[in-house]
């Protein structure tokens, strides 16, 4: 034994742990959250590294500056090989890896796009889109894989049409994104559909730099691009973070949820009796569910006194907001899911300056993909038994591998 190495680090437990059941964060996770501030764990690489999993906690780490969100920062933590590859090549980062004023001056490129206005202008596109896609799907054969045939194409759909995309690229849009986010594939696997993704995104900056259009792309281009604010090297990461972000998240939190309204009588029949709790329904899924399965990473830049415990600069901290997103002091009974809850305390977005851009289009889509599938497919029940579903635990955002449902 190291004699000078400290009890509480030689037994950090490995992080991520184990699941018990597939739709709650490992128990473990609670214990901790009703210890100290912080605690030590182990990644996969066997570094050390502190753990938050209080809300509390999580708000004052995702709101201090002095932490910071760059990988090449001392101490930040590679939750993943594949955290490695933006390390090695800094320049393939996008924004939310940049502290201000670089994170700052290209986030407000694109805040006027997202805003909760223009999501709900999005509204009777996305209404349409889905009673489209489920009439095809009610009309065939039984069950429906509602991960395939709605989940996946719904929030890539979405995001091409605001890119201006065509449909017939939505396939590999959607492959290469897919490669992104799953740790079953090697480091090189990874880089490879980055640089495929990448050089398709360059093509399409470049043809709305030639012909632009009414689309996202052409207004940053117009905007940004010509009169020199933004380079085309600093678009493309942009660019690759809307489709990436946009779609697999969205993806695994409508599967997820659909899951949830499908085996939770309680929740159907909530919104029978008021269809107007919808948007509290879905802040409550988001709550519950917590798709960023490992938390966020972020490195001390100076000490910090967080509660009970010392963070010293150039230490890594990984925020666990399942853990913060059921912590009991914010939100009773947490590990039930209730639909006359106000959960807009959860975490399911993030925090602070680096709080998801896309947020409200997201809460737009899972509103109308829940609507359509409980107004198309009534008495929607599984068609096969819980215990066969698969779930994703190699993809960074947790979701469904399938969801197969009869009605």
């Amino acid at each position: 034994m190291n004699e000078t190495a400290p009890l509480a680090e030689e037994s950090a437990p490995v992080y991520p742990m184990p699941r018990v059941s597939p739709v709650d964060p490992p128990p473990p996770l609670a214990e901790l959250r009703a210890g100290k501030a912080a605690s030590r764990v182990t990644l996969w690489d066997g570094s050390q590294v502190w753990l938050v999993t209080s809300h509390a906690g999580v708000k004052a780490v995702l709101g201090d500056r002095r932490f910071t969100a760059v990988t090449s920062a001392p101490g930040f933590p590679m939750l993943t090989r594949i955290s490695q590859l933006v390390r090695a090549k800094p320049a393939s980062a996008s924004f939310i890896r940049m502290d201000d004023p670089e994170h700052s001056r290209l986030r407000s490129m694109l805040t006027r796009d997202f805003l909760a206005r223009r999501a709900e202008a999005l509204r009777p596109a996305v209404r349409e889109l889905l009673d489209e896609m489920l009439a095809k799907l009610v009309t065939g054969e039984r069950p429906v894989d509602l991960v395939a045939g709605l989940a996946i194409p719904v929030p890539s759909r979405v995001i091409t049409l605001l890119f201006g995309a065509g449909d017939d690229r939505r396939e590999f849009i959607e492959s290469r994104s897919a490669i992104l986010v799953d740790r079953g594939y090697t480091p090189d696997q990874v880089a490879a559909a980055r640089d495929e993704l990448d050089g398709y995104l360059r093509e399409l900056v470049e043809e709305r730099l030639a012909d632009p259009g009414d689309d996202l792309i052409s207004r940053l281009v117009l905007d940004q691009v010509r009169p020199g604010k933004l380079s085309i090297d600093e678009m493309v990461p942009m660019c690759r973070l809307l489709l990436v972000a946009g779609h697999g998240t969205t993806t695994s939190q409508a599967g997820l949820g659909l899951l949830s309204l499908i085996t939770d009588p309680g929740l159907t029949e909530a919104l029978a009796e008021d269809p107007g709790l919808m948007p509290k329904m879905v802040e409550e899924l988001l709550r519950f569910h917590s798709i960023v399965q490992n938390g966020l990473a972020r490195a001390a830049t100076e000490d910090v006194e967080l509660d009970d415990v010392v963070i010293r600069a150039g230490e890594g901290v990984v925020l666990s907001l399942s853990a913060a997103n059921r912590d009991e002091q914010i939100f009773p009974d947490p590990d039930r899911l209730d639909p006359h809850r106000d959960a807009r305390r959860h975490f399911a977005f993030g925090h602070g300056m680096h709080q998801c851009l896309g947020q409200w289009l997201a809460r737009v889509e899972l509103e109308e993909i829940y609507a359509a599938v409980l107004r198309w497919m009534p008495g929607a029940r599984l068609a096969i038994p819980f215990e066969e579903l698969e779930f994703r635990h190699e993809v960074s955002s947790y979701g469904l591998g399938s969801l197969p449902v009869t009605w």
